[in-house]
């Protein structure tokens, strides 16, 4: 029997904390247990919640603030067979969670579901990609071995029916969703009804307790946590691990409170990126060296572009990985800190 434990780690978010128990109380199959672990300045207010969402059985908890000790103490103590991750600005359609039960209930070796977590796009509407807006960016983005997160069958250009769009197409497509040769995700296949990927936002998934158990998020990074649910998919047992069910909706408002800039969130999570790949038999020196490479392409675009402070981030993250002084790697004693 699937038995659902929400954990929600919280840091001064009260109003959007509430958006996010309402959806989960709107559910048509209610989690068995809510667990918010909060971190919040001041007492709390653990009555107020459970008064105001009376269906929810809430356990509430305080903490440090960390998002992922916050998230581990979560899963420690949550007695469902399933941990339900749940970020706190995060609604869902009221059938998420029965969705995702009943496809788990079918399908045996769907261990870590998520339903497909949308984003506000430029436009104001939701998406579920970040469309590479021409053919040439994809070529870049190939070259450099950078992240691609959009369906690669959606993208057209002036070369869209030559050899080398093909090529770049067959690539992709031979890589599946897992990682760039510099270890950045690739997530370009999006072909519903379920796809299955190696990495995805683990902020409104589903996920069998054990293997969040074995595999817990590393609270060597910082408070922020930024790039944990990479860490932690890299270590389930089956590789790709995610089933993503494109036709079940998840909405991230990505509320600022708390938030880094968009430089400091790239500079985390490059450190985040190279800190995981030193610890995985996954990764070789080759990759680490691509790593590189690709922080190169990066510096190139944000120099033409006269982006000073991402260009001040990349520029550190690179001498930080050549020069063996990543943080998170330093923090955690492992000897292979270099780019070399």
């Amino acid at each position: 029997m699937i038995t659902i434990s929400a954990v929600i780690p919280t840091y001064n978010r009260y109003e959007s904390l509430l958006r996010t128990l309402r959806s989960l109380s709107l559910q048509t199959a209610l989690p068995e247990e809510v667990i918010i672990v909060d971190a919040s300045d001041g007492d709390g207010s653990e009555d107020e919640l459970r008064n105001s969402y009376p269906s929810l059985h809430i356990k509430y908890i305080r903490s440090k603030p960390s998002v992922c000790a916050q998230r581990n103490i979560g899963i420690q103590i949550a007695s469902g067979s399933h941990v339900f991750l749940c970020d706190d600005d995060i609604e869902f359609s009221n059938d998420y969670v029965l969705r995702i039960k009943k496809y788990i209930d079918g399908n045996a070796e769907a261990k870590a579901v998520s339903g497909s977590v949308l984003e506000k796009n430029k436009d104001g509407g939701w998406g579920y990609d970040y469309p590479v807006v021409s053919i040439w960016q994809l070529f870049w983005k190939f070259i450099f071995q950078q992240s691609l997160w959009c369906d690669i069958k959606r993208i057209r250009g002036a070369l869209v029916s030559g050899f080398s769009y093909h090529f770049l197409v067959r690539f992709y497509v031979h890589r599946k969703n897992t990682f760039s040769l510099a270890g950045w995700p690739l997530v370009t296949n999006f072909e519903g009804p379920v796809f299955k990927t190696a990495f995805y936002g683990l902020g409104a998934s589903i996920i069998k307790t054990e293997w969040l158990r074995s595999s817990p998020f590393d609270e060597v990074l910082d408070a922020h946590g930024i790039g944990d649910n990479y860490g932690v998919a890299l270590h389930f047992p089956d590789f790709p691990a995610i089933h993503v069910l494109t036709d079940v909706h998840a909405y991230h408002h990505k509320i600022d409170a708390n938030r880094l800039s968009e430089a400091e969130s790239f500079f985390k999570r490059g450190l985040a990126l190279h800190y995981f790949m030193t610890g995985s038999e996954r990764f070789t020196a080759v990759n680490r060296l691509f790593l590189v490479w690709s922080l190169i392409g990066n510096w190139l675009v944000y120099c033409v572009k006269g982006n000073r402070p991402h260009l001040r981030a990349v520029t550190k993250l690179i001498s930080a990985i050549l020069a063996g002084r990543n943080p998170y790697v330093v923090k955690s004693g492992r000897k292979k800190s270099g780019g070399r």
